[in-house]
Order: C-alpha cells, then sequence, then structure tokens
C-alpha cells in the first residue's frame, strides 16, 4: 500500500501466522495428504514448530488428520465454510429466494438451498408452500449425503479426488431399508446423477418422504449448491407427477444459476 508521501506502507510480519498460512498454503496445492516431515522439509520449518502449528490448525478445523494414516494432514472444513462465505452466500440466498418461493408454490412442496459442510449436506434457505405442510427441513442441521437428493447432486459434481477423499471421510448412514451405504453403489448412483442433471431420494431419508434436486452454478459454472424439493412419497412413485417436480426443480436451479452468471 502507498502512503500520502509516497512512501510505502508494509504490515508487520508475525513469524506464528506466517507459518500457519504457509502451511494451509503448502497443503492445499498439494494433491495427496502431507505428513509433517513433508511440511518441515519443504517450507524450512523446524518440526516440532510444524507440529505445534498443525495441532493448532487441526483443533480449529483448518486441517484435519488423515484417519487412515496417521501423520498425515489434508484440509479441513473450516476452510470450505470461509470460503462459502466469502464467495456471497448471502447473495445466494438472496437470489435464490424469489425463485424459491416460486418452485414451493407450484410444487405444493417445501423448496430447500443445500451446500456441503462437514461431510454432510446442510439446509441454508427454504420456502414454504401456500397450503400447510407437515415435512419441513431443519436448517443449519447436517444430513448424510446419501439420504439426500441434494448431497447426492453436491458430491457427485466434486472433481475426482475431491470426491474420493470426501468419501473417504463421509458417513454414509443407513436410515431406511432403501439408503445406500455402501461405496460401490452409492459411487454408481453419484454417475446417474451426473448422467441426468439431478439427484432423487426415494424414502431413503424417511419413510413417506421423496426429494428431488438439482445443481446451482456461479459464474465459473462450478457447483456451489443444490435446490430441491421435498414431499410426500406418493408424488415422487407416479412417474409423471415425478416427471413434473424434476422439470420444475432443474428449471428453477437453471434460473438462479443463470442469475449468479
Amino acid at each position: 500500500m502507498v502512503q500520502a508521501n509516497g512512501t510505502e506502507k508494509t504490515a508487520p510480519v508475525i513469524p506464528a501466522v506466517e507459518k500457519a498460512l504457509d502451511i494451509l498454503e503448502y497443503v492445499a496445492q498439494r494433491e495427496t495428504a502431507a505428513s509433517a516431515k513433508d511440511i518441515a522439509t519443504e517450507l524450512d520449518i523446524p518440526i516440532a514448530t510444524v507440529y505445534r502449528t498443525v495441532k493448532y490448525l487441526c483443533l480449529r478445523n483448518y486441517l484435519k488428520e488423515d484417519a487412515a494414516a496417521d501423520g498425515r494432514y489434508y484440509l479441513g472444513s473450516q476452510l470450505a465454510i470461509l470460503a462459502h462465505q466469502a464467495s456471497g452466500h448471502r447473495d445466494l440466498v438472496y437470489l435464490a429466494k424469489p425463485h424459491m418461493r416460486e418452485l414451493a408454490i407450484k410444487s405444493g412442496q417445501t423448496a430447500q438451498l443445500g451446500i456441503l459442510q462437514d461431510y454432510q449436506v446442510v439446509y441454508i434457505e427454504q420456502a414454504l408452500p401456500a397450503r400447510p405442510v407437515n415435512i419441513i427441513a431443519a436448517l443449519r442441521t447436517g444430513i448424510p449425503v446419501n439420504v439426500s437428493a441434494s448431497g447426492k447432486v453436491l458430491v457427485a459434481h466434486l472433481s475426482e479426488s475431491e470426491r474420493d477423499l470426501f468419501l473417504s471421510n463421509a458417513s454414509l448412514a443407513r436410515q431406511t431399508p432403501e439408503s445406500i451405504v455402501e461405496i460401490e453403489p452409492f459411487e454408481q448412483e453419484l454417475q446417474r446423477v451426473l448422467q441426468e442433471g439431478y439427484g432423487v431420494d426415494c424414502e431413503e431419508f424417511a419413510r413417506g418422504i421423496g426429494c428431488v434436486a438439482a445443481p446451482i452454478r456461479d459464474h465459473r459454472q462450478q457447483v456451489i449448491a443444490a435446490i430441491g424439493i421435498t414431499g410426500h412419497i406418493s408424488e415422487y412413485l407416479n412417474q409423471d407427477r415425478l416427471q413434473i417436480l424434476i422439470d420444475l426443480v432443474t428449471n428453477a436451479a437453471a434460473q438462479i444459476s443463470e442469475s449468479l452468471s
């Protein structure tokens, strides 16, 4: 920064902060988890300092220790949370709200806006239809991705390496007999989502409930959220009605994506 007198203003270097940021940037650019020795060698930081720093970063969820390989670290969920906030969650919700209200009215179901957080899907906004409903999602509460149409959509659109890492840490919960809890069948389900452009949950989260969701893309065409609806399972077992719901959801997703471009 240049001051009025023409001199350059510099910020003081705080060694502990500098080392923590160097470690985060180093781990972020790697394709595999990094060991403390890797970090110390590549960044020329004393190994004792690396251990103290990564343990604190893990405590704050900026790093996470690989459960399959003790002493190796990858980026934690807190960075994803900050990234979502920095990229304009408020703008996303603001732009999505009118489309969600319209979707809820047209479908007669609860409309939801979901993101990935802490290896689950979390709904950050919802809209209710005009007539009373008894199917209302809990906002800001994590739901296993395998039993959520929005969760399937969001995980399916991760890069291959991100998806592998995500699935190695996510819990695939068996909430009903319809829940897909094995990795291979779930990966096949994710491929179907990619091919068809939407995700469906038919009594995988709870008996009597169905959901359909589609991806929302930002100006870079990156999937940043999913919009979905939740209603009675009878509407999802009727193929004609299901197609109408799919069209409503995918159209709403396209309209929100266009508003973000």
